[in-house]
Parts: structure tokens; sequence; C-alpha cells
């Protein structure tokens, strides 16, 4: 599992590299702590996959589903990361509570992106 944890760190580095870089193109402040809040929310991405295929011995769609709504949810229950695609007032005046929103829609977002760019079996 340690190979697993160590694979994901260039990935995490570059693409958050690329979303900081987005965030600044839209009008965000440029910090560090954005650069290190991109990398760390895609380094967590990964890793929390690691022991889910550990213990199944394969990779799954679902553990993108796992790992994405974990991360998705806490991070809009921390209010650091937006909801995309749903209506602000569904998230806060819907009859489900944002971290649950947050989690399904980032959930679903790994589990489509697993399933049709990365070709995981469910």
């Amino acid at each position: 599992m340690p190979a697993c944890l160590i694979n994901g760190v260039p990935s995490a580095v570059i693409m958050g590299t690329l979303f900081t870089g987005l965030d600044i193109g839209q009008g965000a402040r440029a910090r560090p702590a954005l650069f290190a809040q991109n990398i760390g929310f895609l380094y967590g991405y990964h890793a929390l996959q690691c022991p889910l295929e550990e213990l199944h011995g394969r990779s799954s769609s679902l553990h993108n589903f796992i790992a994405g709504a974990c991360l998705g949810g806490t991070g809009v229950a921390m209010r650091r990361i937006g909801v995309p695609f749903v209506p602000p007032s569904y998230v806060y005046y819907g009859p489900l509570p944002p971290a649950v929103v947050g989690g399904l829609t980032y959930g679903s977002l790994a589990f489509l992106m697993a399933t049709f760019l990365s070709g995981k079996s469910i």
C-alpha cells in the first residue's frame, strides 16, 4: 500500500497547480494556502482509494465514488469548496443538508469520470 500512496503525489501536484491557476484566473487571490488546499484535496482523493483497492484486490469506480463523496461532503461542510452544477438555493434551502448534496455531487462526478474516462468497472 505505501507505493499506492506515493504514486498519487505527482498527479496531485500537477493537477493542483492547474486548478490553482484556474482559481486565480477566476479572480481568487494567489496564496500558498489555496495551492496547498488544491493539492491536499487531490492527494486525499487518491489516498482514500488505496485502502479500498487493497481490501477488494481490484480497482472499482465505486471506490472513486466513496472517495469523492467523503472529500466533497467534508469540503462543503467546512465551507472550503462549493457544489458545482447545483443551484445555490437548492444547496442551502433544499431538503438535504449542504454536506450531503456536496458529497453526492462530488461522488457522482468521481464515479462518472472513473467509469467513462478511465474505463474502471463497477
